[in-house]
């Protein structure tokens, strides 16, 4: 016998063995006692009670035969785990015994036990496959793409996918969105290819593959998409993903370029200033930089005056090179303001101007990190730095106790720090009054003094300093170093909303929404969400969608809540997502979307929102834009109930037929959540359920259903 005949042989055995099912046993009749305490333990969550008694019901030992309540007693032992009602749910749709013959079903189950380690099962699969089940085929594929019960082995999941007849990439086998967006890009959909360019290229969700991004990248900048033309030069440039091809990635710089990129043109630029891949040419190089510089990129406006006060490519032109590092300061660019700072310290190119030195290294502390100011600065800078603040320099005090907390440049003393903080701070200095006020907060350099914090956090606010201002209100509201004063917190809180500072305007949308300290004014509140969600502020649009939604404060805007929490879904939000996802479950809200309704919440339910496990949960019961899974609605309800049991202080006492209770609970509070045929759905589940409670039980999952809903009201 051939080593090949022999291990079939023993893989046939053993699947013999796995096919066997717990009932396979034979069983004395049970009496009505060891039916009763088996049903007592089984509700309490006994897995193997769980399994004794479903074979009892296949059996129809000591009870009526009931395959249906056999299957159910034996999911809920293997949903925690158990092997031998895995195996045994496996085997009975494998051969049909007592349910409908269903083979992905079967190896469903098998491949549950194989993720715990069950070998002889894994082999059983392993031989199946071999055999052309397409089931377990799909089973090892995913199997080994994510690394559960085998050694995680990407070409081995290839070659079971390839098994396959028309297998889908493995990817869609794990993930349907990647499916249907690999669909749409080999139609030529610019979006899709630059999307799934992306999810390659940074591997959310999938197993990360730069040559695969490539491949998206290259159709879609074959389209003349030109953010990813400028992408993929720079994956040519550094060998990502593919060959490194250095003329290749000018090919696609120099396309970007003539439409107009300014960072391609910046690229190309400096390729020709230093004769890299191109040849040398400074013609070529002025003229790259030039046209990015003025098109306003700030990377390219500072590489120009840096050209011209090197002499590099152009005449030296100190003056020429002051400009353009000015115009780069003016945008932000930190480099560029410590740049522009020294010139004004040195007198390159501007006359010497300490007040402008100062300045300038001001802007770059204010508008970019500690850190990156620091990088930039050196001994003489320093020593410069030291001398203006012993005369009196407020604002190179100030710079100084930057240097001091940042331990940048100089050992990090935060006593040291303080000593010139407050030196600025009593002449006036806004910036220094506010860290004075925060190191007293703190404790940092000082003993921590919340009444001291306050007077120099109010010294600057009377200034105008936006968060000193902000910081004063939160002290105000919370009665933190002064007396609490609900009126006064508005006050300050005002102050620096109209200065733009994005927490204050959501804080007072909030206070004109709940009328602390104010008038209660719905409309008033919009007005402040609004404008701080059109700042990028999250909790603050988040609230103005659900205003939207319900017509707080705004006529009611279904469409103007849906755009909005579909801005905030995209960027991951998981309360968005979930509301998308019941948004799009309601008839009179939006147009029917039941599969992206799934997709949403599931993505919320992936981020450990329980309200969106729950409403997954709901839509597996009631087959709403998924194909109806009893197992998998109850996986998702005892996600959402892991979270109840551990997350809140009214955590429910473990008892009999805690599943039921707990599975009411979700089920009513899904009820009311829900309309239409879904809501009816979600009764009729709740219904059956209450069949097999009591009515103390029933009581209970009620009474925790109302305590979620003060925790949580909707």
């Amino acid at each position: 016998m051939t080593g090949r005949h022999t291990r079939l042989v023993v893989l046939t055995v053993l699947a013999v063995a796995v096919v066997r099912t717990p009932s396979d046993a034979l069983q004395e009749t049970p009496t009505l006692q060891q039916i009763t305490e088996m049903h007592i333990r089984a509700d309490a969550g006994d897995a193997a009670a769980q399994v004794t008694l479903g074979g009892w019901y296949f059996a129809g030992s000591g009870m009526p035969q009931d395959t249906d309540e056999g299957v159910r007693w034996w999911r809920q032992a293997a949903e925690q785990g158990h092997l031998p009602s895995q195996t045994g749910l496996g085997g009975r749709y494998l051969n049909g015994r007592g349910v409908a013959r269903d083979e992905s079903e079967a190896f469903r189950w098998y491949r549950m036990a194989a993720e715990q380690g069950d070998e002889e099962v894994l082999a059983f699969i392993h031989l199946t496959a071999e055999q052309g089940s397409m089931a377990a085929q799909v089973s090892l594929a995913e199997m080994y793409a994510e690394g559960r019960g085998v050694v995680r082995d990407e070409m081995e999941a290839v070659r079971w996918r390839q098994s396959v007849p028309q297998a889908p990439p493995l990817e869609e086998l794990i993930d349907p969105e990647i499916a249907d967006l690999r669909a749409r890009a080999e139609q030529d959909d610019l979006a899709a290819q630059v999307s799934l360019g992306d999810i390659y290229d940074t591997g959310e969700g999938i197993a990360q593959d730069a040559g695969e991004a490539v491949r998206w990248y290259r159709l879609a900048a074959e389209q003349g998409d030109v953010a990813v033309q400028v992408k993929l030069g720079g994956m040519y440039f550094a060998g990502r993903g593919v060959p490194q091809d250095a003329v290749e990635a000018v090919r696609w710089y120099r396309l970007a370029a003539e439409q107009g990129d300014a960072e391609a043109q910046q690229v190309l630029g400096v390729m020709y200033t230093a004769g890299q891949v191109v040849v040398q040419d400074a013609v070529e190089a002025v003229r790259w930089v030039r046209r990015a510089a003025e098109q306003g990129d700030a990377e390219a406006q500072l590489t120009l005056g840096g050209m011209h006060a090197a002499g590099l490519v152009v005449a030296r032109d100190p003056g020429e090179a002051a400009r353009w590092v000015r115009r780069a300061a003016e945008q932000g660019l930190v480099e560029a303001q410590v740049s522009l700072g020294g010139m004004y310290f040195a007198g390159r190119g501007v006359a010497q101007d300490a007040v402008e030195a100062v300045a300038w290294n001001r802007r770059a502390v204010e508008e970019g990190s500690e850190e990156e100011w620091g990088a930039e600065q050196g001994d003489a800078e320093l020593a410069w730095f030291h001398r203006e603040a012993g005369q009196g320099n407020a604002g190179a005090q100030q710079i100084l106790g930057v240097m001091y907390t940042a331990g940048r440049v100089v050992a990090r003393d935060e006593v040291e720090a303080t000593r010139w903080y407050r030196r600025a701070a009593e002449q006036g200095d806004v910036m220094a009054q506010f860290s004075l006020g925060v190191a007293y907060a703190d404790g940092r350099g000082v003993a921590q003094d919340a009444g001291e914090a306050v007077a120099w956090y109010r010294r600057a606010a009377e200034q105008g300093h936006a968060v000193a201002q902000f910081t004063l209100g939160l002290s105000y509201d919370n009665g933190d170093g002064v007396a609490q004063n609900a009126g006064e917190a508005v006050v300050w809180y005002r102050r620096a909303a109209e200065q733009g500072h994005a927490d204050a305007r959501f804080t007072l949308g909030g206070i004109y929404l709940d009328g602390r300290g104010v008038a209660q004014n719905a409309g008033e509140a919009v007005v402040w969400y609004r404008r701080a969600a059109e700042q990028g502020h999250a909790d603050a649009r988040f609230t103005l969608e659900s205003m939207y939604f319900d017509g707080r404060g705004v006529a009611w805007d279904a469409s103007e809540a849906e755009r909005l929490y579909l801005l905030a879904a995209k960027q991951g939000d998981a309360e968005a997502q979930q509301v998308l996802g019941v948004m799009y479950t309601a008839d009179q809200v939006v147009a029917q979307y039941a599969v992206e309704a799934v997709r949403w919440v599931r993505r919320a339910a992936e981020q450990g929102d329980a309200e969106a496990q729950l409403t997954l949960g709901v839509m597996y019961a009631a087959g709403r834009g998924v194909a109806q899974d009893e197992a998998e609605a109850v996986r998702w309800f005892r996600r959402a109930m892991a979270q109840f049991s551990l997350g809140d202080a009214f955590a429910a006492d473990r008892g009999v037929g805690q599943d039921d209770v707990n599975t009411h609970m979700w089920l009513d509070l899904a009820a009311a959540r829900s309309t239409g045929e879904l809501q009816e759905s979600v009764i009729r589940s709740r219904d059956t359920v209450a069949q097999w409670m009591t009515l103390n039980q029933i009581a209970e999952a009620q009474r925790r259903a109302r305590e979620w809903d003060t925790v949580r009201p909707r």
